[in-house]
């Protein structure tokens, strides 16, 4: 087997063991929890869950945690569950609740980086050529952001993110291996 073909394989077989293997800790540690039970250690998306707006006697109430609580009550319950009490243009920007959110957030915006700079070096390297090329590092550089933005998007709870990247997923690492096939045959 050829090298480059080799090293797509090792790629490849790395990102589904790592994915499982977070998985499966996440799962060991309790973090993921059957549906409709509360998560414990780690949450997957640090966004609200379950919320009923109830009519009460006296007025309007928020069924939120098992609690109703009055409008007043529940505004300051989501300014409490901001980080450390922050309330920064980012967290609301970013739609951040937590800190381990700045992290997550952070692989996403990485991912996308990445994903945007593809297009990039396929224009340069085109212009260079005064043709339309698409060079290898654009299928990697598709690979790497489309795999940060569906660990991002699964941390949201985005199905539409995860199903949109991972589409596109399979056609990176199948284009990789038409180019890494190419002296082979």
């Amino acid at each position: 087997m050829q090298r480059g073909r080799r090293k797509l394989l090792i790629f490849v077989a790395a990102t589904v063991i790592a994915v499982v293997g977070a998985w499966l800790i996440l799962w060991a540690l309790g973090a993921v929890p059957p549906p409709g039970q509360k998560v414990g250690l780690f949450k997957m998306s640090d966004r609200l869950a379950d919320l009923e707006v109830v009519e009460a006697a006296d007025g309007l109430r928020f069924q939120f945690d098992g609690r109703q609580l009055t409008p007043e009550a529940f505004a300051e319950e989501l300014r409490n569950r901001r980080p450390e009490g922050r309330r920064g243009w980012m967290y609301s920007t970013l739609n951040i609740t937590s800190t381990a959110g700045i992290f997550w957030v952070g692989v996403g915006l990485l991912g996308q980086v990445l994903f945007t700079g593809r297009m990039i070096v396929q224009w340069i390297a085109s212009e260079k050529e005064k043709r339309s090329i698409v060079p290898t590092s654009f299928w990697w550089m598709s690979l790497g952001g489309a795999t940060m933005l569906i660990v991002y998007f699964v941390w949201r709870v985005d199905i539409v993110g995860v199903i949109g990247q991972a589409t596109g997923w399979f056609i990176y690492v199948r284009n990789l291996w038409f180019v890494y096939g190419k002296s082979a045959d």
